[in-house]
């Protein structure tokens, strides 16, 4: 079956939001490792300064979930999304749990439920951010504003 010219839009739009996202996660788990501090390769406008609001919000209880620092979870999700656009979207997978128990699971469930994950969970760090933190931090929203977008891609390319 050949895709149509507006799911190839979709998927080449989906691949590159993901790319961003990725890179976005990659700064913040540098950041949370404290590989960011005073780098002289990174641009200040993407909040490089020590003591900048990128730099401190990865040390706030908001930086992680379960313990595992989000942006590893970001990094994990993008690369699946990226994975999936490149793949093809749709085709069954089989997913073992246990030695028994095996069930098939959608790629299309798979990574819209991821999605929808990240949305909400974005919803509720973007409000951390401006009524707990009380601080600002443009990359943050940029990765928020980012999965919002994949969330509305795929649901358009898979629906």
């Amino acid at each position: 079956m050949i895709p149509s010219s507006r799911d190839v839009v979709l998927r080449i739009l989906v691949f590159i939001l993901s790319l961003g996202g990725l890179a976005d996660a990659l700064y913040f788990t540098f950041a949370y490792y404290g590989r960011i501090k005073k780098a002289r390769w990174v641009p200040e406008i993407l909040c490089a300064r020590e003591g900048s609001s990128c730099v401190t919000v990865v040390q706030t209880p908001y930086a992680r979930v379960f313990g595992v620092p989000n942006s590893l979870l970001g990094i994990v999700y993008y690369l699946l999304v990226i994975v999936v656009d490149l793949r093809g979207v749709g085709k069954p997978i089989d997913l073992a749990f246990a030695e028994t128990h095996v069930f098939t699971a959608s790629l299309r469930g798979l990574i819209l439920t991821a999605s929808a994950i990240t949305v909400a969970l974005g919803f509720y760090l973007v409000y951390a951010l401006r009524r707990k933190l009380h601080t600002d931090c443009p990359l943050c929203y940029t990765a928020h504003a980012i999965n919002l977008a994949l969330f509305i891609l795929l649901i358009l390319l898979l629906w």
